[in-house]
């Protein structure tokens, strides 16, 4: 201390004072010194000690490369990383710093996380994480990988495959984390980039519940499950019947709760909306809202609500506090009956206020305001050859007299009446009303094959189930009843009895038309450009088949081609003689407030496809307002086959288009002009042109349009079998096989029957 006290005074800090060393200042003064020097060495201490890892779950390293190499809009050189992910390391912090001076940038602001890593850190998973969304937002532009949350039904390890609830028939996911196999039937949120499970982000504690899941067996504790198309087995202490339905609860990837359900009502399924379901005999029951259908004979499968048969009683039902909440359809029942709408025709309405049926010389009225809401009356006659005579409101049908039954159901808003009868003889009625009884029997007999499939298609995914139907009898679907049987039509469906057109196993989507320009067109039509047709619903060139064509449907996508084919005669064409090969449709006085009105009409059903030009030549659906005068008409984009599928219409107020060739028809038809065939005759053709092949001359007066004047070709949307084209080649002796061929190109034909469907 002493020593202390000479080294203060000698450093000037104890000047001309007199020191005395007494016992108690020198205490202080040691105090004073060893707090100093204890701070200090605290001080030095903190500056040279090594910091401790954080806690928590880490990244893998193979993770970390999984999600890099999905981030397309990154070059990034992994191959530093790529050897510490196959020995199944963790991400450490230097690996991560050096992912950050490969990518980031100082716009993207990745943490640095600095200030609580050593090098050799592995780095936590929330903190991989809120680093990597910040480089999703900066380099994955189109938004492709996502994170969701899935519960995982089952992995293949050998296929790297993984089987998600929500999978609802899809195909299988590809996985790419080994944690996917680690926690099977547990809820986890995930990266998911297309069809590829990336990485699991999360796996969630929360209890899990299946609902309505078919257990197929129960043995030792162990269930063998099926659920939206996967098999998948689950440990449980809670004991299930086999060929049940039940809900499921997940824990840690065992069941700990199963919930049987065994009510069951079996009947005809006679109505279904999206809220209830009407089963013959049994009454109206409400849809639970996790509700699941099972195919049970053959190979088992999911299917959607849509698969349950209207007017079959192949299902099973489940119940469960008053509403169906599964399916279960138990054997295979021919698809060999009809159930179609007959529509009043008097207002184009599916309800009726009263209808007159003669049965079996019995004459019967019935009046929708007699009956209550909900009431069926069946009406059928003791022989099954005889027929019900049938009188409605406005009738404009070619016969009254109908096969099967006539069946009035009594809704809130009003009668509807239901014809139901085999599906060979609904085409008795079906075919003579579709083309003309007089064409050959080869032509006829393709109608019945086509018109077989159309109807097949419907009975298997009812288009009116709503009301307890398949199909109505307009031209929504299939004229039916418009004519009387023929002896010709009905000989047609005979001799082709079950034969359906086919593509890859299933009813093909087959379609057919009036008349060809000769050349038909694809699906696209509908679309509005959409790329993605069925293969076997080509744009066809229509000559006979000994000769080449000197355009192709492709070729005429270009004006100055379709042009040149519309405006002239193919020599070698089909349906060079029909009058509907070609026409013109001249407007005199263009009513740009009627084509305003027209193109509002169309913007009311297809917003979609009515666009307006903005800033930038951007085309945007918004309401077009006005017109004022219109500068320009003009077809701007083809499909195949040259069918106008784009209209651009210059206007005082703007620029439009209208797209998909039925709008293009709707808008460009005045109501008033009569089109003029090649034969010299005339036609009204109501609010439609004959058909989107076309092109388009305008008068113009001041720069303005005045008028215009289309010269076109065929009737009809093009879209498969041409009736007409039909007809030329049966009259060549060419066979119903052959006539198929050529417009469904790649479809089988093969026949159906006695209780076996495709």
């Amino acid at each position: 201390m002493r020593l202390l006290l000479l080294y203060l005074e000698r450093r000037g800090w104890i000047i001309g004072m007199e020191v005395k060393y007494d016992a108690k200042m020198l205490a202080k003064l040691a105090l004073i010194f060893f707090g100093l020097l204890f701070l200090v060495c605290v001080w030095l201490g903190r500056k040279t000690a090594v910091k401790e890892a954080p806690e928590g779950e880490q990244i893998t390293a193979e993770d970390a490369v999984i999600l890099l190499e999905a981030l397309e809009g990154a070059d990034i050189d992994l191959s530093f990383l790529r050897e510490k992910a196959a020995e199944g390391a963790y991400l450490s912090y230097g690996q991560y710093m050096e992912i950050v001076s490969l990518v980031g940038t100082e716009e993207m602001g990745l943490p640095d996380y600095g200030d609580r890593y050593e090098a050799d850190h592995p780095l936590l998973k929330e903190d991989w994480y809120t680093a990597y969304r910040l480089m999703l937002a900066y380099l994955d532009r189109e938004s492709s990988i996502w994170e969701t949350t899935v519960f995982l039904l089952r992995v293949d390890e050998k296929t790297g495959e993984a089987y998600t609830e929500s999978g609802g028939g899809k195909a299988a996911y590809r996985y790419h984390s080994p944690a996917f196999a680690e926690h099977v039937l547990r809820q986890m949120n995930v990266y998911v980039k297309g069809s590829d499970l990336l990485t699991v982000t999360e796996v969630l504690p929360e209890d899990y519940e299946l609902q309505n899941v078919w257990i197929m067996e129960s043995t030792g504790g162990e269930l063998a499950c099926f659920y939206h198309q996967t098999e998948f087995t689950a440990m449980t202490d809670s004991p299930v019947e086999r060929e049940r339905v039940a809900d499921l609860t997940f824990r840690d990837g065992s069941v700990v709760k199963a919930r049987e359900k065994n009510e069951k009502v079996h009947g005809r399924l006679l109505r279904m909306t999206e809220d209830e379901l009407e089963i013959e005999g049994c009454g109206v029951y409400g849809i639970a809202e996790g509700m699941e259908v099972y195919k049970l004979y053959g190979s088992l499968e999911s299917k959607v609500r849509s698969d349950l048969r209207i007017g079959y009683a192949d299902t099973d039902f489940v119940i469960e506090k008053g509403k169906v909440c599964a399916g279960l359809i138990s054997e295979e029942e021919a698809a060999d009956r009809i159930r179609v709408l007959l529509k009043n025709t008097a207002n184009n309405s599916s309800y009726h206020d009263e209808v007159e049926l003669e049965v079996d010389g019995e004459m019967i009225h019935v009046k929708a305001g007699e009956m209550e809401i909900g009431e069926r009356r069946t009406y059928s006659c003791a022989a099954l050859t005889d027929k019900i005579m049938l009188r409605m409101e406005g009738q404009t049908k070619g016969g009254g007299a109908y096969r099967g039954t006539i069946e009035c159901y009594r809704t809130r808003e009003g009668m509807a009446v239901i014809n139901e009868l085999p599906l060979e003889e609904y085409l008795y009625a079906v075919v003579p009303s579709e083309m003309p009884a007089g064409y050959p029997l080869e032509a006829l007999k393709s109608q019945a094959v086509c018109a077989r499939t159309y109807a097949y298609r419907y009975i298997l995914h009812a288009g009116l189930p709503e009301m307890g139907a398949h199909l109505d009898d307009t031209t929504g679907y299939q004229v039916y009843h418009n004519v009387g049987e023929n002896a010709a039509s009905t000989t047609a469906v005979k001799e082709t009895s079950g034969i359906l057109l086919t593509h890859e196993g299933e009813p093909a989507q087959n379609y057919y038309y009036s008349t060809s320009c000769g050349v038909g067109t694809d699906t696209a039509i509908w679309h509005a450009g959409d790329t993605q047709e069925l293969s076997y619903l080509q744009a066809v060139r229509l000559q006979w088949p000994e000769d080449e064509a000197p355009e192709t449907p492709e070729a005429l996508r270009e004006e100055e081609n379709f042009y040149r084919f519309i405006t002239s005669t193919g020599e070698k064409d089909l349906e060079k003689e029909e009058p509907w090969y070609r026409w013109t449709y001249t407007v005199e006085e263009l009513d740009a407030e009627a084509v305003l009105s027209r193109i509002q009409e169309r913007y009311a059903v297809s917003p979609a496809s009515v666009l307006t030009r903005t800033k930038g030549d951007y085309y945007v659906s918004q309401p077009v307002e006005k017109l004022g005068r219109i500068r320009e008409l003009s077809i701007i984009k083809r499909g195949a086959g040259g069918v106008a599928q784009e209209l651009l219409i210059e206007a005082d107020s703007g620029t439009y288009k209208i797209l998909a060739e039925y709008n293009i028809r709707y808008v460009l038809c005045d109501r008033e002009t009569k089109t003029i065939l090649q034969d010299g005759s005339t036609f009204a053709s109501g609010s439609l042109l004959p058909s989107g092949f076309f092109v388009i001359e305008t008068g113009k007066k001041e720069g303005n349009v005045v008028g215009y004047t289309l010269t076109g070709g065929g009737y009809g949307h093009g879209v498969g079998m041409s009736q007409n084209g039909a007809r030329q080649l049966g009259e060549e002796g060419v066979s119903f096989d052959r006539i198929l061929a050529v417009f469904f190109p790649g479809c089988e034909l093969e026949k159906i029957g006695n209780g076996s469907d495709l």
